[in-house]
């Protein structure tokens, strides 16, 4: 508000106090309206926000369920999972097949033989040339002066490297017993398969001789024959020789260069953990009913939590006499009936035997929320064990299609929740409240500082007049004072 010089000086009156005053009473009614409006719709706001993460949290417990293709979940379970494990997908036929483990797959892997006295011993001079046997093949060339470590990093860092990685190893000394130690240069292939067996050529321009065991032909390696006397890298015990995983089923014998079948059945993967060549154990694929109760208790749970949230929001609390913030919003209150409509409502293109949830265990509370029997020993035959066991391919007709009823639910909280939506809708319609109370408290502080103007002018006017009465009042009662002394003869 504008600033106007102190009145009432001239007049000695407490004008100040009085214009505070009655600014005081003009401002409070407008203020008090404005502040209680401001936090209602703040609160409104706050409230709707809620409603509008509860019913997102909803929706997304029906992804699965408002798909089709869900209900054709399959699981593979096998009856020796220390032996192997397996997975299937929907178009895995129903089915149970006999599984042994005859072998796993592995990776190849060499070593040089010998050792060297530490990882700066040098090699010879050459071009080494690492490859797979009958495969591609990449080349490293090799100074007189390259040590083992120079190898070493010249295999991993070859940017035409074809999955081949080099390591060194220090080791104890097998020849001696005075605890010296040499270095090993170990040359793995980084997948496991037969067609992954290392083979290394070399080009010795050191002395000539490739495979004389000297320089740096001590790096060949004849992947085809790994037992050749003339192979400078060994495979030893505990270095192996690339090989494929096998496994039998139903008697039939199948290969995979990794410990994972992809297409031996359709759609089904099986992954080989142990060797076990005398025992099957059995690879059963079956209906994933265990995941659809799942995501139905989850259904069920989601539910329940937007109905408490709502619950909160609009009903009366008799024991405190007040009503939720939304309890008065026509808003609120469709969404909720709309909600609990969809929830009882009968799918007629379903049985009639299984046509709304109640078949699945469901039953409403006095609250609104909902119940899900589960159990399939309760005595009661509507429950999600019986639905699933006895009713399983008319799930996805309760569920899904044009009417099922997770469909026309998901199909709601969209007009709740999309842009232009009801939500939407209503968070615009309160936000365009907040800005026309702020509108209105800065209409109401110009009114103000008009007023205040105002009663400072008409105020300022007083103080003068009071001020100048004030002054001839104080001249009369002078004059009237000397007129008297004179009519009584007083000459002092």
């Amino acid at each position: 508000m504008a600033t106007i010089t102190s009145v009432g000086v001239g007049s000695g009156l407490d004008l100040e106090s009085l214009i505070t005053n009655i600014i005081a009473a003009e401002e409070t009614p407008t203020s008090t309206r404005l502040n209680i409006e401001e936090a209602e719709t703040q609160a409104t706001v706050s409230a709707y926000g809620s409603v509008k993460s509860t019913l997102a949290a909803f929706q997304e417990s029906l992804s699965n369920l408002k798909d089709s293709s869900f209900y054709s979940s399959r699981k593979a379970s096998s009856a020796d999972t220390d032996a192997f494990t397996a997975t299937a997908g929907t178009s895995a036929e129903l089915g149970s097949y006999d599984i042994s483990v005859l072998a796993l797959a592995t990776a190849s892997k060499v070593a040089t033989n010998g050792g060297f006295a530490d990882p700066a011993a040098t090699v010879g001079e050459g071009t080494l040339s690492l490859g797979f046997v009958g495969g591609d093949s990449f080349d490293i060339e090799v100074a007189l002066t390259d040590s083992l470590t120079d190898i070493r990093d010249a295999i991993n860092n070859a940017s035409d490297n074809i999955g081949i990685t080099a390591s060194l190893l220090t080791v104890d000394d097998p020849d001696t017993t005075d605890g010296s130690t040499i270095t090993e240069l170990v040359i793995t292939a980084n997948n496991s398969g037969q067609d992954k067996q290392i083979n290394i050529t070399v080009d010795d321009t050191d002395d000539g001789d490739d495979t004389d065991a000297n320089g740096l032909s001590r790096f060949f390696y004849d992947g085809s024959d790994p037992d050749n006397s003339i192979n400078g890298l060994n495979q030893m015990d505990d270095i192996t020789v690339a090989s494929n995983a096998a496994i039998t089923v139903d008697g039939f014998t199948a290969y995979s260069s990794s410990n994972v079948f992809d297409s031996v059945i359709n759609d089904v993967s099986i992954t080989a953990l142990a060797v076990d060549e005398t025992t099957t154990a059995s690879l059963t694929v079956d209906i994933d009913t265990a995941e659809v109760k799942k995501e139905i208790t989850t259904f069920a749970a989601s539910y329940n939590e937007l109905i408490i949230v709502m619950n909160s929001l609009t009903d009366y609390d008799a024991d405190t006499g007040t009503r939720g913030i939304l309890g008065n919003d026509s808003s609120a209150r469709i969404i909720e009936q709309q909600l609990r409509r969809i929830m009882t409502s009968t799918v007629e293109e379903a049985p009639g035997d299984f046509n709304n949830l109640s078949y699945l265990g469901f039953s409403t509370n006095q609250n609104g929320t909902i119940s899900l029997k589960e159990d399939s020993d309760n005595s009661f035959s509507a429950n999600l064990d019986n639905a699933v066991s006895s009713n399983f391919d008319d799930l996805a007709t309760l569920l899904t299609g044009d009417n099922g009823i997770a469909t026309k639910m998901d199909a709601l909280l969209d007009s709740f929740l999309e842009s232009g939506g009801t939500i939407d809708i209503k968070e615009e319609i309160l936000s365009t409240e907040l800005k026309e109370i702020e509108e209105e408290r800065l209409d109401l502080g110009l009114r103000l500082e008009k007023i205040e103007e105002r009663l400072r002018a008409q105020f300022a006017a007083l103080d003068i007049l009071v001020s100048q009465l004030n002054s001839t009042g104080n001249f009369l009662s002078q004059q009237l004072a000397a007129t008297a002394k004179i009519v009584n003869g007083d000459r002092d």
